[in-house]
């Protein structure tokens, strides 16, 4: 039997958003304070103003000779208008937010952070800037992705994993970024043919799901949690894809992956768990065999128009 694999887990974890603004703090905090009691639900509204008021969400003036990983900001999504995308990418000056929180369950760090920054960018007409991905977007979106939101109403827990990640595609190698923000390595996969990447690109986010629901259930077992087991081994399922987006996918077949970790050795680096085939199995057929294991049953082609394809990044 195949031993589990043992992930660190990090103590605290952080969280930055900017909106590109020119405010005086003080003036800056009354209007997010008032744009979080407008435009977020409860109970993330309460949460949200209450770390703003101890300043465990910090807000402050910024400008882009402060922020180098804007020179890497990744193109604006295309529903982002040309005024927003060209303020995300060149402002003067831009308003931060960021959080360092002792990580928990729920990604509070994240949700508090994002309310913030998305409910001062509607306010204010601008997108938001996603640090940890280096992305623009539009303000609700971000709004829309966090737990209260009228668009998360019919899903289950009000908190899609797909809202929080994105895929790269460096030829046939894809590899998630997103999932660090709650404490997990980003996963990968490699010998993935181009017209299969869509699929894979499901499953990378439906795995996702399924560690991440492994790190909530420890940290739900309170106190010191340095370390979470997850199976080496383990099946890529419809209905933990259906969980990442937010979508009804139960039944059909199920593909096994074996899992390995590639730690980063240094900071510069990102840990990273490789997605392998099982030890009898030809990489390209394994490969191959994820269509076969979600399309044996009806599949719904929105779902991948939807969420697959617009998510990807290259």
């Amino acid at each position: 039997m195949t031993e589990d694999l043992v992930l660190p887990v990090p103590d605290t974890l952080p969280a930055m958003y900017l909106v590109p603004a020119r405010m005086p703090e003080p003036q800056a905090l009354r209007t997010i304070v008032a744009a979080v009691e407008a435009r977020v639900a409860e109970p993330l509204r309460r949460l949200t103003t209450g770390l703003l008021a101890t300043g465990a969400v910090m807000v402050a003036r910024r400008l882009p000779d402060e922020l180098p990983f804007l020179h890497a900001l990744r193109p604006a999504a295309n529903d982002l208008p040309p005024e927003q995308a060209a303020a995300a990418n060149a402002a003067p000056e831009y308003i931060a937010f960021a959080a360092l929180l002792p990580i928990r369950p729920g990604p509070v760090h994240e949700w508090a952070t994002r309310a913030a920054a998305g409910a001062l960018a509607a306010t204010l007409g601008r997108p938001v800037v996603d640090a940890f991905c280096q992305r623009a977007f539009c303000a609700e979106d971000a709004l829309a992705s966090l737990p209260g939101a009228p668009e998360l109403a019919d899903v289950g827990g009000g908190f899609r994993l797909a809202d929080w990640v994105i895929v790269h595609r460096e030829g046939p190698v894809l590899a998630t970024h997103g999932l660090g923000r709650f404490g997990l390595p980003e996963l990968k996969v490699s010998d993935v043919p181009a017209e299969l990447q869509s699929l894979w690109l499901l499953a990378l986010n439906g795995v996702g799901h399924r560690l991440l629901e492994l790190l909530r259930c420890e940290l739900r077992r309170g106190g010191q949690t340095p370390f979470v087991q997850v199976p080496a081994e383990l099946a890529i399922r419809r209905a933990d894809i259906g969980n990442a987006y937010g979508v009804d996918m139960d039944g059909g077949g199920a593909l096994p992956v074996r899992l390995a970790l590639d730690p980063a050795v240094t900071d510069q680096r990102t840990s990273y768990l490789t997605l392998h085939a099982p030890d009898d199995t030809a990489p390209a057929e394994h490969r191959a065999a994820l269509h076969a294991a979600l399309l044996e049953t009806p599949f719904s082609k929105t779902v991948l128009s939807k969420t697959a394809l617009s998510r990807t990044a290259r």
